[in-house]
C-alpha cells in the first residue's frame, strides 16, 4: 500500500465510509453496513476493494480489521519521500527546517548562536550583493518575501541581520558584510 493508494481510496466517499466504520470498530458484514449506512450491494463492492486494497484484512471467521501494517508502511513510505522532497529542494540540511522556497519557516532558539547565524546567513546572502549599500525601506522591502509565514516581521528580520553581524549599517545605508572565514 502506498500513499498514493491510500489517498485514493480514502479520496471515494463510500470506501471512506467502509473503513471508517472497520477503524471504529465495526468488523462483521452487518455492523459495518449498519455503521457506514449503505446498501447490501454498494458496502459489498466497497469492502471488496478496500480488501484487494490491502487496507482491510480477515481476522477470524467473517470479521475485519484495518491492516495497521499497510497503513504504518504508507506512513513511513510518506516520511521518506517527504525527506526526499526536503532534500531536493534544500539540499543544506542545515536550512531545511527553517526555509523553504525563499521563506522563513522557523527560526533556531537565540540560544543556538551557530544555527542562528547560519540561516540569517542564508537570508542576507540570497537577498543581498556584496559590496552594494542599500537605504532601509529597500532592506525592509526586500526582506518582506522571507515573512510570509509570519515566523518574523521584515523589520525584525532586518534587527536580526544586524545583530548578527551579517548586515552593517552605517550612515542610514546597510550593506552584507563578508562571511566569516572558518577552520577546515
Amino acid at each position: 500500500m502506498t500513499p498514493d493508494e491510500f489517498t485514493l481510496a480514502m479520496s471515494d466517499p463510500t470506501l471512506r465510509r467502509v473503513f471508517s466504520a472497520v477503524a471504529l470498530g465495526s468488523s462483521t458484514s452487518s455492523e459495518i453496513l449498519t455503521a457506514a449506512g449503505l446498501d447490501t450491494p454498494v458496502a459489498a463492492k466497497a469492502i471488496g476493494q478496500l480488501t484487494r486494497t490491502g487496507l482491510l484484512v480477515p481476522e477470524g471467521r467473517g470479521r475485519l480489521v484495518v491492516n495497521e501494517g499497510a497503513l504504518e508502511e504508507a506512513g513511513r513510505t510518506a516520511a521518506r519521500r517527504r525527506e526526499e522532497e526536503a532534500a531536493a529542494e534544500q539540499p543544506d540540511a542545515r536550512l531545511r527546517d527553517f526555509v523553504r522556497d525563499r521563506v522563513l519557516v522557523g527560526l533556531p532558539e537565540e540560544a543556538d548562536h551557530e544555527a542562528r547565524r547560519t540561516v540569517l546567513r542564508h537570508v542576507g546572502e540570497a537577498t543581498f550583493t556584496p559590496g552594494e549599500e542599500y537605504d532601509e525601506r529597500t532592506v525592509t522591502e526586500r526582506l518582506e518575501p522571507w515573512c510570509e509565514s509570519g515566523v518574523l516581521d521584515a523589520v525584525s528580520l532586518r534587527r536580526a541581520l544586524v545583530d548578527l553581524g551579517v548586515l552593517r549599517r552605517e550612515s542610514g545605508l546597510y550593506g552584507l558584510t563578508a562571511a566569516p572565514v572558518t577552520a577546515a
